[in-house]
């Protein structure tokens, strides 16, 4: 009898102990968030800001502590796996990263597809929509936040070392182009493209290794391509990619439901801070007129019917590649390119 009465005393110990912990992580709950880029990225910092207004929105009770996975010994494609192998409850998931680990991540838009950058509005929902119910059904994870902006549009030009503003013109020079997408797209269109170390494009566009360059305005100041330039013409638009704060899943349901909401809440009011800067366009434009009163020359955009053409290309040769993925990528593809198609 004394024996039972120390096991149902020991039990019930137990049981309140259990109670109180539990009580306490509903009250007070830690998560590690992690970052793919280093501490100083515009990416770390984006998830600093978070963190802060999370903690705010829940008096302190939430707390998320910003990790860059690299200060762990990992590296930005192992962005999957540390929530898998629980060195941290969520990550920052920029697609391009984690193509490695998950092929799917690599059936995207890809940037060159656009013609216009408020093209974006038509896709930027169906690929979040996309990228959700893949982290959910593949990798365990709740994808709770969406912020494909990084800032401004991020129109694309081709720098040239003479006028070049239309795709007949573009087949007499050489073209260096940032992505293997885009050289195979061009060069169905007659073009000669290839790939330049953008720590080299200066040098190449110098020397005659290539007369273009397909850059962001912010990008030909920064890397002094308009000393090696002439001039400018508008080609198309980079994609807003879909990416987001992942949370491991169990841990996600384990959460209160105002915690949930705080973390959800906050994410789509950054997410609308964001949009504004990208629809008022200013990082782009400010390029463009610093370019202009230098006496760069900003010519004439490349005319739809050419842009049109380029993006048939880059659609061509992404079909191409999602189907050398497999019959998910293939559906990723459809999906995507129809919400971008509705209403042409």
């Amino acid at each position: 009898m004394a024996m039972k009465m120390k096991f149902l005393s020991a039990l019930t110990g137990f049981a309140l102990a259990f109670g109180l912990a539990a009580g306490a992580s509903a009250q007070d709950v830690h998560l590690r968030l992690g970052s793919p880029v280093g501490p100083q990225d515009l990416a770390t910092k984006y998830l600093e800001d978070y963190a802060k207004r999370v903690s705010e929105r829940t008096e302190g009770k939430l707390t998320l502590e910003v990790i860059p996975i690299e200060t762990l010994g990992f590296k930005n494609v192992d962005s999957l796996r540390v929530v898998r192998q629980n060195v941290v409850d969520a990550i920052y998931v920029q697609t391009f990263y984690v193509t490695r680990d998950e092929p799917l991540m690599s059936a995207f838009m890809p940037h060159g597809v656009l013609t216009e950058s408020k093209e974006n509005l038509k896709v930027t929902q169906v690929q979040f929509e996309v990228l959700q119910a893949m982290l959910r059904d593949k990798w365990n994870m709740e994808l709770v936040t969406n912020d494909p902006t990084g800032g401004g549009q991020s129109r694309l030009y081709i720098a040239s070392k003479e006028p070049i503003n239309t795709l007949e013109q573009l087949k007499a020079v050489k073209l260096r182009h940032y992505s293997k997408a885009g050289i195979r797209a061009y060069s169905e269109l007659g073009v000669s493209a290839q790939v330049v170390p953008s720590s080299e494009l200066y040098l190449a566009l110098q020397t005659g290794v290539v007369d273009s360059a397909v850059y962001g305005a912010p990008y030909i100041i920064s890397q002094s391509i308009n000393e090696v330039t002439c001039c400018a013409a508008y080609v198309g638009a980079l994609t807003l990619t879909p990416r987001g704060i992942a949370v491991d899943a169990d841990k996600w349901s384990s959460l209160p439901e105002s915690y949930k909401k705080a973390m959800v809440d906050v994410g789509k009011e950054m997410l609308s801070e964001s949009m504004e800067i990208w629809q008022k366009d200013t990082l782009e434009q400010g390029a463009v007129d610093k370019l202009v009163a230098s006496g760069y020359q900003i010519l004439d955009d490349f005319p739809i019917e050419d842009r049109l053409k380029i993006q048939d290309a880059t659609l061509s040769v992404w079909h191409a590649d999602v189907v050398q993925i497999g019959p998910e990528a293939v559906d990723m593809y459809d999906k995507i390119v129809k919400a971008l198609k509705a209403g042409n």
